[in-house]
């Protein structure tokens, strides 16, 4: 039980996700991969530029909500902490 100094020394990615093949979740972001790509082709100026702005700010958005979890994590993890260290019952 390393975690503080795996964390430091950057051995721990909070980011990094196993995804188990033919989950559903799997099965769902195939497809989404496979309808953008085919988007990509289908579509032309203007068009395609909306939509590949479309798919930057949806990255963006994602990435900033994945963010906010990562911190509420932490908070709720030291919320837990400091009940279970601090609370006299």
């Amino acid at each position: 039980m390393n975690f503080i100094e795996d964390f430091y020394y950057g051995n721990i990615e909070p980011q990094t996700r196993n995804i188990k093949q033919n989950s559903d979740f799997q099965k769902d972001f195939s497809r989404l991969c496979e309808i953008e790509a085919e988007l990509r082709t289908k579509l032309s100026g203007g068009e395609k530029k909306l939509f590949l702005e479309y798919v930057d700010l949806w990255e963006i958005i994602v990435g900033d909500l994945d963010f906010d979890s990562y911190k509420t994590g932490f908070r709720h993890g030291a919320s837990f902490a400091l009940d279970a260290f601090y609370t006299d019952n």
